[in-house]
């Protein structure tokens, strides 16, 4: 395995963040707005990171996958951010992609047959390295049109997964020990579609509490906790939090905000992870929960062994700029 130790300027001490039990870590972040060129966005109250360790699993027993959100524009900041996504791949190896929602903009696709299909994902992850499957959920753009021509596009496309529009994604660590990503449609909850609700939420407290994995993750398109453009999300605290809280699941997983997050707040028993900075930027910040925070481009690798969840958070240019582990003890 190999290890890097980044060291960068501390002005500031970081602040102590609580893990799930008694463990506890103490990450701030790289300060993507020391050098803010025209035309790229801030992060507000950022705060420069102390030394952390960007670690390499391709050669661990582990599931590795990468994370990004919010890319299908087909501009050249999304081509961009593809690039790092193929580079980080051909080293890493990753088994799959995670896309947080919000596939094609701005109005979703039309059929399976929608040209935006190959000008905004086809022909943008063209790499070898990323020739993986991609399990996708849907984001509000994606809603805005045919939501089943998503879903039934893996007929056309099997690298494309989206079996429904909430469903689990089961992956082996070991022979012993497995990871559950729990994928919903968080739409939705923002419009208050009362009988949709009601339905995903069963299955989602039913899955959780019949699971047996030894991490849990939950994948949704819009933020629980956020200081980003949206912040926190009132219909996501009311309907998914309590979940959550309630099932040991580890992370949650969104996009919505175009910038990269992770926060973690004394009144959630999970970690929140924003990726949703694969094709344009937007202004983000620090506020009280943040552990890191970052914009203009980017996207997440992770890796799931027995014993870790380790986030790493890579921008526009291919740099690790942060990287975190949760822990279990036992």
């Amino acid at each position: 395995m190999r290890n890097t130790i980044h060291n960068r300027p501390t002005l500031t001490i970081a602040a102590l963040v609580m893990l799930s039990g008694s463990i506890a870590a103490c990450a701030t972040a790289w300060n993507m707005a020391t050098s803010v060129l025209p035309g790229e966005k801030e992060v507000k109250n950022a705060r420069p990171a102390p030394p952390f360790v960007a670690e390499s699993f391709k050669d661990s027993v582990a599931v590795r996958f990468l994370v990004v959100g919010d890319w299908g524009t087909g501009a050249a900041f999304q081509k961009r951010v593809a690039a790092a996504m193929a580079a980080k791949a051909e080293s890493e190896k990753p088994q799959f992609i995670l896309s947080t929602g919000d596939n094609i903009y701005n109005s979703g696709v039309s059929s399976v047959d929608d040209p935006q299909w190959k000008t905004k994902f086809e022909d943008v992850y063209t790499a070898q390295s990323l020739e993986l499957p991609w399990y996708a959920i849907l984001g509000n753009h994606d809603h805005r049109s045919n939501i089943q021509a998503q879903i039934d596009y893996h007929t056309k496309n099997p690298r494309w997964n989206m079996p429904a529009r909430y469903y689990k994604i089961s992956k082996a660590i070991d022979p012993s020990t497995s990871v559950e990503i729990f994928a919903i449609d968080t739409d939705p909850i923002n419009r208050n579609d009362t009988a949709f609700i009601a339905q995903q939420n069963i299955w989602l407290r039913r899955e959780l509490a019949a699971s047996q994995a030894r991490w849990k993750i939950v994948l949704g398109h819009h933020p629980v906790r956020s200081h980003g453009g949206y912040g926190d999300q009132d219909y996501m605290l009311r309907h998914i939090k309590p979940i959550l809280d309630s099932n040991n699941v580890a992370v949650y997983i969104c996009g919505h905000d175009h910038d990269l997050q992770y926060l973690k707040s004394p009144q959630d028993t999970f970690f929140c992870l924003v990726s949703g900075a694969g094709g344009e930027a937007r202004h983000t910040g620090y506020g009280e929960n943040t552990v890191f925070a970052a914009t203009n481009g980017g996207f997440n690798v992770i890796a799931v062994t027995r014993n870790r969840i380790y986030i790493e958070f890579v921008n526009i240019e291919g740099k690790t700029v942060f990287a975190h582990s949760l822990r279990k003890a036992y």
